[in-house]
């Protein structure tokens, strides 16, 4: 089977300088929200993505379209399909997060033509076999419980806010058991996380990297993973964005996802358009 891409990894190491202090640094939750603003923004966007999975030393790359947007009902939308390599073109993942907190996925596949609705379970299930799952590819998950562990310093300077996440029992049972996150202090954006195994051990390290200022939003263009016990990794490499463009509310919807194959669709001609 092939390996599809999309990644982090680089771990930075941070030393500890203060725990948290309630008189002066906001709580997880504002924390965490402000993060799911930064990397999250309102704004629709489109984007043209490379995903690269290396595993013993062999590597296969797979590129990739995204598009997000806020629907006129609250309904938060983000839609990922391939567009290369040809045989696997028009592939999709698309989420629909409603402004009430509940999260629908859908997958397609143009070589049986099916649109098909994931399971809770299913989206912390590899896509494509790389070392991303595929609520990676959407929102951050909202069902965590998040704990503000410590506070860090790097040797230039910078701060970070260190906050661990538990998901909600499915996540626990099927994927992992919690995360840390480390979230620049500054930007509000993750730099580096740490994913633990239902068994309590670190199996995943991700990091984000290289952040560009695009249309007024800092952005970060490349995202590594990690995978310890695999001993393999992915890359997810940005090389083009936008923000503002128009994307027609229809192509998020279940039922137009077999048209994201044909050429020149819309999302990828918006995309694509200089």
């Amino acid at each position: 089977m092939k390996r599809t891409v999309i990644g982090l990894v680089a771990v930075v190491g941070f030393t500890v300088f203060a725990g948290p202090t309630a008189a002066a640094e906001p709580n997880a939750a504002q924390i965490i929200g402000e993060m799911k603003q930064a990397l999250e923004p309102s704004k629709p966007s489109t984007r043209v993505i490379t995903l690269t999975a290396t595993q013993a030393g062999d590597s296969e790359s797979v590129k990739l379209i995204q598009a997000r947007k806020t629907l006129p009902d609250g309904t938060r939308a983000s839609l990922t399909f391939v567009i290369d390599p040809r045989d696997a073109r028009g592939l999709a993942y698309l989420e629909l997060h409603d402004a009430k907190g509940s999260t629908k996925e859908y997958s397609y596949a143009p070589v049986i033509r099916r649109v098909r609705e994931l399971t809770p379970a299913e989206s912390y299930t590899s896509f494509l076999h790389s070392d991303f799952t595929y609520g990676d590819l959407g929102f951050l998950p909202v069902d965590v419980t998040n704990e503000l562990v410590g506070t860090e310093k790097e040797g230039n300077g910078k701060s970070f806010y260190k906050v661990q996440s538990t998901p909600s029992a499915a996540a626990q049972q099927w994927y992992y058991s919690r995360y840390v996150t480390w979230i620049d202090a500054a930007t509000k954006l993750p730099v580096k996380r740490e994913y633990f195994s239902p068994a309590g051990e670190l199996f995943k390290l991700e990091t984000f990297e290289d952040v560009v200022q695009i249309d007024g939003v800092e952005t970060p263009t490349k995202v590594t993973i990690n995978n310890l016990p695999s001993k393999s990794s992915s890359e997810l490499r940005v090389s083009s964005i936008s923000y503002n463009k128009a994307i027609p509310d229809e192509f998020f919807s279940p039922a137009m996802l077999h048209t994201l194959s044909d050429a020149e669709n819309p999302v990828e001609k918006a995309t694509l358009a200089k």
